[in-house]
């Protein structure tokens, strides 16, 4: 068996410890005067402010819950925040042990186990235990619990059918052997299982069983096994997270408290310059306006507090499947060569996004965009071509659609404005706009009802597999290609880098010549972080970042600290 070894007694705290220091720049060994321990046992650094200070302000969106197995896309942000994942992921994107402390595979690739480290816990007492990983991936595979990316966990053994009914979720392959051991078996060898549990956000069995799916919604019934409590939830308003003086993992935080205030995307900037908030820690989707980000880059002290890189995040128009026009791959290559990535890139962006030629956005795992740049190009003459082919000469005929966009912010809104105009321009096709409800747009689309789509995709984990698996059959959407399937299923279950790699790029070949979609770009993130902000963020990573890479998953809020510049 391949044996992980992961971090025990005296090696937890080393480990710990050396994670902590290289947050802060702090070499293994060194001393830093005498330190002030904060509430949750954790020594603050030499720059930083008392823990009274310790308080980090964001705004946000509000979610319903704050439980990413009930619901991704109505849950609040930062799941990690009050839970932990067997498995993390840190600023390199490499996975590391955090609940499971190592792991085993059998000689098969397909069944891996799962060993916990002993005195993890609930913020009530009650121990943290493989049972509540079971529970929460059975919950997850309960079509009755209505969980919006199930497909996520489909190389689970049993999973899929589970999902959809068709078996018991109690044959799914999850085991716990004992309170530490959980086993998990996969139908085929799945490389980046790993990946893929770190974000397996664990639920209190004790708790959800009894009060059921409000359960994180109020501080009485919010058990945390993560390094963070609720303290407070004013709906509407703003969540209060307190630092959990009961979390025995291996991020204990820094900060006392994280005020994550309630307020719509046009806020952020304004209160950014107010002063009202410590960051920005996402600015991408429009969040703010280009002419916003126009001003960061001209304002010497703002460009100072900003850290920009581009994403892994791929955007594009996402077509019908049977039951419409879209049917026929001409059309379907018709839209994708009548938009100029290009213009939309120049005028809506301003520069801040690459163009997209695939599904895997440059210096991804196993991206190589360039061999795509031919296969799809902007080329009116050859898009009217082909929808006249398909029985629609100069859109004659054509059905109306719109084009749907996801709770988008105007800067989206106006591409897909632009998007509109090109269509019909180049194919003298009417499609409307229209901007749907962010659970809404996602449910129809999971149930495959849209006919026409613009939206992204970003990573969750550093493996091709977590943009691949979108478009295999019976995922989020309803293109179906057995070729691609074929591909990325081989590609999925192949332990060999080189060659998963290589399986994956045909599949994209695949993906982008039949089409499945029509890419279009690749943003450009900006975030402002204060300058009293410290820790983490200030560190670069192995790709040359410099800032909080998975903002919506809390990764780096443990390691985030409030230096003694702020008054």
């Amino acid at each position: 068996m391949r044996h992980h070894d992961g971090n025990t007694g005296r090696l937890a705290r080393a480990v710990w410890l050396v994670m902590a220091g290289a947050a802060l720049g702090i070499e293994p060994g060194s001393t830093v005067g005498a330190a002030t321990v904060n509430s949750a046992g954790t020594s603050l650094p030499g720059d930083a402010a008392p823990p009274s200070a310790q308080v980090l302000t964001l705004l946000g969106r509000e979610g319903t819950y704050i439980d990413w197995s009930k619901t991704v896309q109505k849950s609040q942000w930062h799941p990690g925040l009050m839970s932990e994942p067997l498995i993390m992921q840190d600023i390199n994107a490499e996975i590391k042990p955090l609940a499971a402390e190592r792991w085993t595979i059998s000689p098969d690739g397909r069944t891996w186990t799962f060993f916990l480290r002993r005195g993890l816990q609930w913020s009530d007492g009650a121990p943290l235990t493989a049972e509540d990983f079971e529970y929460t991936l059975k919950r997850i595979a309960d079509p009755q619990t209505g969980f919006d990316v199930a497909w996520y966990f489909g190389a689970i053994k049993g999973f899929t059918e589970a999902n959809e009914g068709k078996a018991s979720v109690d044959l799914i392959g999850v085991v716990t052997a004992n309170p530490t051991t959980l086993q998990i078996t996969t139908t085929d060898p799945t490389p980046y299982l790993p990946m893929l549990l770190s974000d397996l956000y664990v639920v209190p069995k004790h708790i959800v069983s009894k009060v059921g799916d409000t359960w994180s919604t109020s501080p009485a019934t919010a058990v945390s096994a993560g390094p963070f409590k609720l303290a407070s939830w004013e709906r509407d308003r703003m969540l209060v997270y307190a630092a959990n003086p009961l979390y025995r993992g291996l991020r204990k935080p820094y900060l006392e408290r994280i005020v994550y205030k309630i307020g719509r995307d046009e806020t952020l900037f304004p209160a950014y310059l107010g002063g009202e908030i410590d960051a920005i820690p996402w600015i991408y989707e429009g969040s703010v306006s280009p002419s916003d980000i126009a001003r960061i880059q001209a304002d010497p002290r703002l460009k100072g507090e900003s850290y920009t890189w581009p994403y892994y995040q791929t955007w594009w128009i996402a077509f019908g499947g049977e039951q419409t026009a879209f049917k026929d791959p001409r059309v379907r290559r018709a839209f994708a060569m009548a938009v100029d990535r290009d213009a939309i890139i120049k005028s809506v962006w301003r520069g801040m996004a690459a163009p997209a030629y695939g599904m895997l956005p440059p210096g991804f795992h196993c991206a190589d965009p360039a061999r795509l740049k031919g296969a799809a190009p902007f080329n009116p003459e050859q898009a009217k071509r082909l929808l006249a082919e398909a029985g629609y000469p100069d859109g004659k005929g054509f059905p109306k659609y719109d084009l749907l966009l996801r709770a988008a912010s105007p800067s989206v809104q106006t591409a897909g404005e632009a998007i509109q105009a090109m269509i019909k321009q180049n194919l003298g096709i009417d499609v409307g706009v229209q901007n749907l409800e962010r659970k809404l747009f996602m449910d129809r689309l999971n149930k495959h009802e849209l006919p026409l789509v613009l939206i992204p995709w970003e990573y969750d984990y550093f493996d091709a597999s977590n943009f691949m698996n979108i478009y295999r059959t019976g995922g989020r959407h309803p293109w179906s290609n057995a070729e691609y399937d074929r591909l990325v299923n081989e590609a999925n279950s192949t332990m060999g880098e080189a060659q998963r790699c290589a399986t994956y790029r045909k599949a994209e070949d695949v993906l982008v010549r039949d089409p499945g979609a029509a890419f279009l770009w690749h943003p450009t993130v900006i975030q402002l972080w204060k300058p009293w902000v410290k820790g983490e963020i200030q560190r670069r990573n192995k790709f040359g970042i410099v800032g909080w890479q998975r903002p919506s998953k809390a990764d780096m809020l443990p390691y985030i600290y409030i230096g003694r510049e702020k008054k």
